[in-house]
């Protein structure tokens, strides 16, 4: 019960609950640990419960004709997933994946979940403006794929993740703790597995960053902000 009191607290739309509510909610809530694949839910499952992320990663991916997945977007820590099939009571429009090596996951019942934010005024509030959220949220990923070159769109994405879920280290460098495969990573920014080798092997060789198994190291922001706003991102440049 702690560890679910703990999350909760610091969630939208569970921070606008009285003590008295978020116990009640706590009460009935699951606490879930995941390895690197499971599926959480499949695209067109119905909504069971509002999900939190307590730790680790999970992707949100669609299928495509072809047979290939398109990554819709990576949610961390202190996030939630899945909310608007929860709050429309619709199928859910996308398949969510674990795509860290482990993840904690705290699910609300979805009728518990209902009865309090349809009947709260706060919760009303809080949850219209997690709606508001997601919009943000949408409205980020249409940057990152309409960033203009490649590498502009790559560079949008690594720095949206980076003020997410990076640490700064006492030099300088971002530390940003999400390993993704270069296919996954293709998949983000809408590209072919081929050109996200070439594009991070051309950062990696000019000291932008380095990649490990654990995720990134940013150690110039700087380039990267530069490559997100031309056209020719880091083309040129030695």
């Amino acid at each position: 019960m702690p560890q679910r009191a703990a999350i909760l607290r610091h969630v939208a739309p569970f921070d606008a609950a009285s003590d008295s509510e978020r116990e009640g909610l706590e009460r009935g809530a699951l606490v879930g640990m995941f390895s690197r694949g499971q599926v959480l839910w499949r695209e067109g499952d119905p909504p069971t419960a509002f999900t939190v992320i307590q730790s680790g990663l999970v992707k949100i991916v669609r299928s495509l004709s072809s047979g290939r997945e398109s990554i819709v977007g990576i949610f961390g820590p202190r996030e939630s997933i899945g909310d608007v099939a929860v709050i429309r009571n619709s199928p859910y429009p996308a398949s969510a994946v674990v795509c860290s090596d482990a993840a904690t996951i705290v699910s609300v019942p979805m009728g518990a979940f209902l009865s309090w934010s349809r009947n709260s005024t706060r919760a009303a509030s809080r949850v219209a403006e997690l709606l508001a959220s997601r919009l943000h949220t949408m409205h980020c990923k249409v940057e990152i794929l309409s960033a203009g070159s490649v590498e502009s769109r790559m560079a949008t994405l690594l720095l949206d993740l980076a003020e997410r879920f990076g640490d700064e280290s006492a030099s300088g460098a971002v530390i940003l703790p999400i390993a993704l495969s270069r296919q996954e990573l293709a998949s983000l920014v809408s590209t072919s597995f081929e050109t996200a080798i070439r594009v991070m092997s051309r950062w990696q060789k000019c000291g932008a960053l380095d990649t490990g198994k654990d995720g990134f190291v940013i150690h110039d922001p700087a380039l990267l902000r530069q490559a997100a706003t031309s056209v020719l991102g880091v083309k040129g440049r030695r």
